[in-house]
């Protein structure tokens, strides 16, 4: 008897080893679906009405990722938006809603589970604004990898899609990336500020140097005294006076990264041909000072009809070891082959 109990216990303890070690999903009362993957646990969405409990209020159209949290942070690090596909154009511009700026979150989006690890996002290129849509999330132990395939129904010259990431409240609002400034011969390390939403695509930078900084090093002044929920010639005198200056990013390193305490949030987009990774950092997103947007688009030139192209981005959430680290996640997912998880 005592030796079927022992067996039992052991048995139990591995079985919950094994749940561990995989992604888990159990959550039959909130919209969309949760994939569990400690620390790590995710919350993928459509574009249906949701209760956003921040503001009190129901958003319609906000879709992708809705919750992202670290079991030792235990706190959702995304803001009122998530992480969601905002924006898409093709020329020459086709589908039912192409004049609309926001046609991802108000056409038709459906969600189903992949496997125990990921989900998937469609939507239809006629029933959107030129461009069929295939997005899928996986989670891994340490990182989601956002899987996104897009082709039109015709013919076109190039394609944009834009992913609004609407953060929560970062002590830190800037962003860091290592990359070449418009009018500038050389790569340096930069941090990157916002004085407030718009711009029409000038953002603030000053250089930084990231070698041998602990996760606090990194905030160096006040952010909120040089910012607003939309810029006015005061925030860009207080972002001026802090030694940062008005310009354009010609190219960076395919990555970038922002801090909630001493986590590190890594963006990575793996490099390939015809394609341009973008990025743009807007300090309220035109909700608020602490609820930053970090977004990122995706350019691509002549596609045809029915030609499906993928596009591959990691998001890396953990604890902040230094740069190094860093560095070695961008080397780990850029070597990585299309289709291969680690």
């Amino acid at each position: 008897m005592k030796l079927a109990k022992n067996f039992l216990t052991v048995t139990v303890v591995l079985t919950f080893l094994v749940a561990l070690a995989h992604c888990d999903a159990a959550d039959p009362v909130l919209p969309g679906i949760e994939l569990v993957r400690p620390p790590l646990r995710i919350r993928v969405i459509d574009n249906s009405a949701r209760y956003f409990h921040l503001n009190d209020t129901v958003v319609t159209g906000m879709n992708g990722l809705a919750s992202l949290i670290h079991d030792d942070q235990n706190k959702n690090i995304l803001g009122y938006c998530g992480m969601n596909l905002e924006e898409t154009k093709t020329n020459p511009q086709a589908g039912v809603l192409r004049e609309l700026w926001n046609a991802p979150r108000v056409a038709p989006m459906k969600i189903e589970r992949v496997d125990p690890c990921s989900v998937k996002l469609t939507q239809t290129a006629a029933e959107a604004a030129g461009l069929n849509h295939e997005i899928i999330f996986t989670l891994g132990d340490s990182y989601i990898d956002q899987t996104i395939t897009t082709w039109p129904d015709q013919n076109i010259e190039s394609s944009h899609t834009f992913y609004a990431t609407y953060m929560n409240q970062p002590q830190n609002t800037s962003l860091f990336l290592h990359g070449t400034l418009q009018g500038s011969a050389a790569a340096e390390w930069l941090e990157l500020t916002s004085p407030g939403h718009g711009g029409d695509g000038v953002v603030f930078f000053r250089p930084f140097e990231p070698k041998g900084k602990a996760w606090h090093e990194f905030l160096t002044d006040n952010p909120v005294v040089r910012q607003g929920r939309f810029r006015s010639p005061q925030t860009i005198a207080a972002a001026e006076k802090a030694s940062f200056k008005a310009g354009e990013l010609k190219s960076f390193d395919s990555f970038m990264f922002g801090f909630f305490d001493e986590y590190v949030l890594l963006f990575i987009f793996r490099p390939q041909s015809d394609t341009r990774f973008g990025m743009w950092i807007s300090s309220s997103g035109a909700l608020a000072v602490r609820c930053p947007a970090w977004d990122y688009s995706i350019d691509s030139g002549p596609q045809k009809g029915g030609e499906r192209r993928t596009f591959h981005v990691r998001l890396v959430y953990k604890p902040f070891k230094g740069i190094d680290d860093i560095l070695a996640e961008v080397k780990r997912f850029s070597a990585e082959t299309a289709g291969e998880s680690q």
